[in-house]
């Protein structure tokens, strides 16, 4: 019995013995690391240098009403938004009936002497028509009646004096008495005065017609006089009339319109408070465009340039936008720093007052440079490498490469080393891998 459990056992104990020799013998197959992989780049390497600024919006439109008086209805508070032509408050001025009454009065007033003086015009320009007929009748009283009376005078001055001469020469002969030739004589000289009366009085005749004619220009000047008084007193009235609309405006309430779109950055009243026409009661603040400011260096102050489109971070959005540059200053503020401001449009008003924001300058480094994905480079016991992609072979493999790292940014690289453009660097497995590994190339599909 001992016998026969010694020979199983030798049995059992040369099995196991084979079975392990033949394990040991058989060839182990090599692992195969999947990767991924990128091309590298001959290219100027640049960086981008931040220049930390903040977004701030402009100083606000002040809200003033055009009338003082009590603010009846406030349709805002702090934080709204609001836009351009929007209805703020209402403003109800003070008691103005008063005032209306008044230039109501002056309205009549003024109306009253317009009419006066259009009636002075009036009787000015019958003067003038009364005086142009006093001046015809003159004349006709010259060319007529005076004339006449002159010719008769004259006919009975010339009869009087020739009797008178012929009872002259009769007294001289003797014929009749000297008494006569006296009486004769006397006769014609009272014809002669009557004559001389006549030609008097056809002078007065002239006089009055000039007289009349003076009295024509005194009418036309009385005339010029009343058209003026009634121009004036036009001007008058639609002085009055302006006047009485302004108070009827000022008596009614008014509207506060907002004057530009953004948010209500302040408001300093209440519903009933009185308010001013000379000092705001509230504030707009616009949000688009907004405006990014940053203090820089008088070094950096080559860098900016009024005009100047230039890229600018938000970190709180996550996002970069696209900014302008508006106002490069020449001189420095009191920390001996240039405030240089941009706009950036914010339709969205996503960019808030207050944000941080990074000026985003691109600066060469490196010319013509191999530029590596920074995570494809390998640093380990002091060294610097890559693992370069060789497909030549029937397997893909990877080369062990070791490079000098130039300039280096969070997501590229330029490298110097025995690596050429176009070649392809393992970006991603290669911390498991050693010099000529196997490996399959992941696409983006797998």
């Amino acid at each position: 019995m001992k016998r026969t459990l010694l020979s199983l056992l030798l049995i059992t104990t040369t099995t196991l013995a084979a079975c392990n020799n033949n394990e040991d013998t058989e060839p182990q197959e090599e692992r195969t690391t999947p990767v991924e992989v990128a091309e590298v780049t001959q290219d100027n390497f640049t960086i981008e240098r931040k220049i930390a600024g903040r977004a701030a919006a402009d100083g606000g439109t002040p809200v003033t009403p055009s009338i003082a008086g009590e603010l009846v209805t406030l349709n805002v508070a702090k934080g709204d938004r609001i836009e351009q032509g929007q209805t703020i408050g209402v403003v109800s001025p003070p008691d103005q009936g008063s005032q209306v009454e008044l230039q109501e009065i002056a309205v009549r007033q003024a109306q009253s002497q317009l009419d006066d003086a259009r009636t002075q015009y009036d009787q000015a320009v019958e003067g003038v028509e009364t005086a142009e007929d006093q001046v015809e009748i003159a004349r006709q009283a010259t060319n007529s009646e005076s004339s006449q009376m002159t010719e008769q005078a004259q006919q009975q001055y010339e009869s009087a004096q020739q009797i008178a001469d012929e009872a002259k020469k009769l007294a001289d002969e003797g014929t009749v008495p000297e008494s006569i030739y006296e009486e004769a004589q006397k006769r014609a000289d009272q014809a002669q005065s009557q004559f001389n009366q006549a030609s008097d009085q056809g002078g007065m005749s002239s006089s009055a017609v000039a007289e009349a004619e003076a009295q024509v220009e005194q009418a036309e000047q009385a005339v010029a006089q009343a058209e003026s008084a009634v121009e004036q007193a036009e001007l008058g009235v639609e002085q009055a009339q302006i006047q009485l609309e302004d108070a009827r405006e000022q008596s009614e309430n008014e509207p506060v319109i907002a004057q530009e779109s953004g948010e209500i950055a302040s408001v300093e009243a209440n519903e009933g408070d009185q308010v001013s026409n000379q000092q705001p009661f509230a504030t707009i603040i616009s949000l688009n465009p907004m405006t990014i400011t940053a203090s820089i260096t008088d070094e950096q102050l080559s860098l900016f340039e009024e005009g100047q489109e230039i890229e600018v971070e938000i970190p709180t959005l996550d996002d970069t936008v696209t900014a302008t540059i508006d106002y490069v200053p020449s001189v420095p503020d009191d920390t001996n720093l240039y405030p240089v401001e941009a706009s950036v449009d914010n339709a969205e008003e996503t960019i808030k007052p207050g944000m941080m924001a990074s000026f985003l300058l691109p600066e060469n480094v490196v010319e013509d440079a191999l530029i590596v994905p920074t995570n494809a480079i390998v640093e380990q016991s002091g060294e610097t490498y890559v693992y370069l992609l060789n497909e030549e072979e029937e397997e893909a493999v990877v080369e062990r490469i070791d490079i000098e790292v130039v300039e280096s940014q969070s997501d590229r690289s330029a490298i110097t080393g025995d690596v050429t453009s176009e070649d392809e660097v393992v970006t991603s497995g290669q911390l498991t891998l050693t010099d000529g590994a196997k490996v399959e190339v992941m696409k983006e599909d797998d």
